[in-house]
């Protein structure tokens, strides 16, 4: 199930169609499916969608401007939506975006008739490129920040996850990370409090 579609995984900041359009987006990064987990899964929107709420709240307008540029331009060039053009299509896109490169002077115009603020003919490049960065981060950061799902993206790499230590063994290397189990910073807390409750043993 994709993360904007799934009921416990409430929305704090974007509006429905920008969490779909950022999921697409993110699914895009990050490539996967149910068998082959990637940063959709790991549920990457939603970890974005938090951030802005809290930590990159001064982000905002910088995402709510891209997003609706970003659909501005779509429409101008391809008469639909980003989320409405096939796979090729947005993979063409962000490929360009990537390179540095997209003509947005006539969604400019359009968005500026519409009193959209523009940041620019180099915005939606920059603003795919932060994007990415967010993607990356809501796929591998620690599942307590929202994305991270299941521990989805530390799966992908054979990341052990938040251990408070390894062993000589377990440093030694070529020492396969991957055969350890996956603790999140939720699970040490859950142990730190479980220990605070047992009797005093000294």
């Amino acid at each position: 199930m994709n993360a904007v579609h799934d009921s416990s995984s409430a929305l704090t900041f974007l509006n429905a169609h920008e969490a779909r359009t950022l999921d697409v987006l993110a699914g895009l990064v990050i490539p996967g499916s149910e068998d082959d987990p990637g940063a959709r899964e790991a549920g990457a929107a939603i970890y974005i969608d938090r951030a802005l709420a809290g930590p990159y709240r001064h982000l905002q307008r910088l995402y709510r401007a891209g997003l609706a540029t970003l659909d501005s331009s779509c429409r101008v060039r391809q008469g639909r939506s980003f989320i409405e053009l096939d796979e090729g299509e947005q993979n063409s896109i962000l490929e360009r975006l990537a390179e540095g490169g997209l003509d947005t002077a006539v969604a400019a115009e359009r968005s500026e008739a519409a009193g959209e603020e523009m940041f620019g003919i180099e915005f939606l490049p920059y603003f795919f490129a932060v994007v990415r960065q967010h993607v990356v981060e809501g796929t591998f950061g620690d599942p307590v920040y929202g994305g991270n799902r299941n521990a989805a993206g530390w799966r992908l790499l054979g990341f052990p996850g938040a251990h408070w230590g390894y062993g000589e063994e377990e440093m030694r290397y070529g020492f396969d990370a991957s055969a350890l189990p996956i603790v999140t910073l939720q699970d040490l807390r859950n142990e730190r409090e479980q220990r605070k409750g047992e009797p005093d043993r000294g």
